[in-house]
This record gives C-alpha cells, sequence and structure tokens, in this order.
C-alpha cells in the first residue's frame, strides 16, 4: 500500500472513512470515572477530557517517568511488527538501541512501571488542545467480491494505471479508459469501487478461495471530495449519523442517484495486481492490526515506538469509557494525518472497516526512546 503517494495525490488521508467521508461523525461516550474530568460538550468527536495538567503551545512533549496501572495488551503483535520493521526496512537501525530496549522490557513482563529500570525514556504527547488529548481515527484494507471478466452483476471496471490519466471521474465512467486493456477486475458494486480508491488499497475476491491484493497505482491528477460532506450539505443524512454504513443505506434506497454522487468526487485511483502483496505503509513495511499507526511525521518520525492508551468503543462507535494500552509503531503518513492524530490500522475487511469507520475518539500516546 502506497499510502504517502495515494494521501499526497488526493489530499484526502488515511482518515477518509472518518474525516473525509463520515464528516463530523459525533459519538456520546460514557463519563469515566476517576479525578479527570470529561467534557461532553467541548468534546468535538468523543472520549476527551479537560482535567489533566495543560501542556503550554510551543511543546510537543513532556519528559517524566510514566506511572500507570496497565500492561499492554499487544505484546506478540507489537513483536511481530518489530520483526517486520526489521525485515523490510533501514529504520530498525535508526531506531535500533529503542527496539531492544522495549524487547527486552515486554520479556521481563512489561510492566509500565518498570520502563525506566530498562533504560527507557517516556515522552508524553501534549494532545491538540494542551490536555494530552490526542486525537484517534482507523483505516482498514478492504475486501471487495469481483470476476476477471464482466459477468453478471459484475460489471464495475477496477483499472490500471493508464498512459494518460488525465480523466476525470465522470469521464472514465461514461467510457474514456474501454478498449485499453486496462481493466484489472469487475465488481458488483460501483460504491465498493469507490471505497477500494479511498483506502488507497486492498484486497479482492475473485471467487476462487484466495484474496488478490490491489496495491495502489496512481491517481488521476484531481482534487478529492468528500461524499459524506456532500450528503451531508445535500441535506441527505444528517451529520450525526454519518458514517460509511449510512452511506451505503442511502446508495440501497437511491441506487439510480450513486453514480451521480460519485461522479461530483472527480479524483480516481488506479491499481495493480499483486496476488501475494501484503498491505504495507509508506514505510514499505507489511503493517500488524493495530500495532502500527499513520502520523504526522514532523512529530512522530517513522519507525517510532509508541505506548498508546486507545479508547475502546462499542458496536455503534460511543466510547465505553475504557481504554486499553496497545504498543505501536508509527509506520505510515496520511494527508490528514497533521499534528497530534493518529490513524490506527484496523486490519482486513468488513469487521476492520465497521470499526475504522467509527473509530474517531480520543486517547493519551507516549513515545518510547
Amino acid at each position: 500500500m502506497n499510502w504517502k503517494a495515494y494521501k499526497k495525490s488526493i489530499a484526502a488521508t488515511t482518515i477518509a472513512l472518518v474525516a473525509g467521508i463520515l464528516v463530523g461523525c459525533s459519538s456520546t461516550p460514557s463519563k469515566k470515572s476517576g479525578s479527570t474530568s470529561y467534557d461532553a460538550d467541548k468534546a468535538k468527536f468523543g472520549a476527551k477530557y479537560n482535567g489533566r495538567q495543560f501542556m503550554p503551545y510551543g511543546t510537543h512533549f513532556q519528559s517524566g517517568r510514566l506511572s500507570l496501572n496497565a500492561t499492554p495488551v499487544n505484546q506478540n503483535d507489537f513483536l511481530q511488527q518489530l520483526s517486520n520493521v526489521r525485515t523490510y526496512s533501514s529504520l530498525a537501525n535508526i531506531h535500533s538501541l529503542a527496539y531492544g530496549k522495549v524487547s527486552r522490557w515486554i520479556s521481563s513482563g512489561a510492566n509500565i512501571n518498570d520502563l525506566a529500570k530498562y533504560g527507557i525514556s517516556t515522552r508524553l504527547m501534549r494532545g491538540e488542545d494542551g490536555y494530552q488529548n490526542v486525537l484517534m481515527t482507523g483505516y482498514y484494507s478492504p475486501v471487495i467480491k469481483a470476476r476477471r471478466t464482466p459477468q453478471g452483476q459484475y460489471q464495475h471496471p477496477i483499472y490500471a494505471m493508464p498512459s494518460n490519466k488525465r480523466f476525470s471521474r465522470a469521464e472514465i465512467y461514461a467510457g474514456a479508459l474501454q478498449g485499453q486493456g486496462l481493466e484489472l477486475a469487475y465488481s458488483n458494486s460501483m460504491l465498493d469501487n469507490f471505497l477500494l480508491g479511498v483506502q488507497g488499497s486492498g484486497y479482492v475476491d475473485f471467487g476462487d478461495g484466495r484474496l488478490n491484493y490491489f496495491a495502489y497505482a496512481g491517481q488521476n491528477g484531481f482534487k478529492y471530495a468528500s461524499v459524506g460532506r456532500l450528503l451531508v450539505e445535500d441535506g441527505e443524512i444528517p451529520k450525526e449519523k454519518m458514517s460509511v454504513q449510512a452511506i451505503r443505506e442511502w446508495g440501497e434506497r437511491n441506487p439510480s442517484r450513486v453514480q451521480g454522487l460519485l461522479e461530483r468526487n472527480p479524483s480516481y485511483v488506479f491499481f495493480q495486481n499483486d496476488p501475494y502483496g501484503k498491505v504495507k505503509g509508506s514505510a514499505g513495511v507489511p503493517l500488524v492490526p493495530l500495532a502500527s499507526v499513520a502520523s504526522d511525521r514532523s512529530i512522530v518520525p517513522s519507525g517510532s515506538v509508541l505506548l498508546v492508551e486507545m479508547p475502546l468503543i462499542d458496536n455503534n462507535g460511543n466510547w465505553t469509557g475504557k481504554h486499553e494500552m496497545r504498543l505501536m509503531v508509527a509506520l505510515d503518513v496520511g494527508g490528514a494525518v497533521k499534528g497530534h492524530h493518529f490513524d490506527l490500522y484496523q486490519g482486513i475487511g468488513d469487521k476492520a472497516g465497521h470499526v475504522a469507520g467509527l473509530m474517531k475518539h480520543y486517547g493519551r500516546v507516549w513515545i518510547l526512546n
């Protein structure tokens, strides 16, 4: 997955299913018990707090000893992610000292209060508001049902990169690329094809028992427009109810209007078929679900080790009032992932996509060195 190129090209986002498509989809989280107060009125997305010590502007981090009564829940997945980095990227050399210290700490039991014993320093991110509230959204790899030739309901082509890519989405839908042998697959859903382009890569199920990876190949150069925002602005879906599922339901109710809606976003993404490919971030490293994130590299460089206090949500996207600690590695980027914001890779398929589409809450993040 060439997320870096994709995000730059459409300026849309690893939070495409959240900030781009889901435009302000808010949730109503529970109030967390304890001394830290929850500000429900000011929380733009969900789990957000204002009772912590304020960190002034001009600094991104605060160093100090970390004291929490928690243990990372994904130690094995994190070690697999480190193994992938060592196998695929020179980032392992840049961060070798931190990787070694964290690995030894994990082998000893991963008691967060023992970090200093292993020479691991912790830097708490200030968050976008100074109260350590770091925005967390999600992205995933979709799976699309398709066939290699047009047949029955499978009539919607997924294209490889043409030599002349300066056709708008409407022109492509009208047949501008026909007859060039660029069709990689034919899906049964124009909307699914669109969402594959939003994500930048994904898997295609040809019905033969295995998945083919479709990697990002390029984009037509047109500016990206959020269809979720368009539906909200048109009064089709209330802002507070916007979600990927809401868009799908709208499409089911209005099948004759789907193409017209999508054509209002002239941006179009092309793919290349890599049958044995793996989902990779901008660093070229295969991603492990919930052990890798997209970050703003000007603040959190690629390869950095993160201790993430991730908010837990229910099946409707509401915050449950709980967090869990996860170890993650920054291995991806996003055009809309700026500042104190992380996009968490959720995995492959519908379940991962459901969570990715609903994740829009806050948590704390520490950089481990």
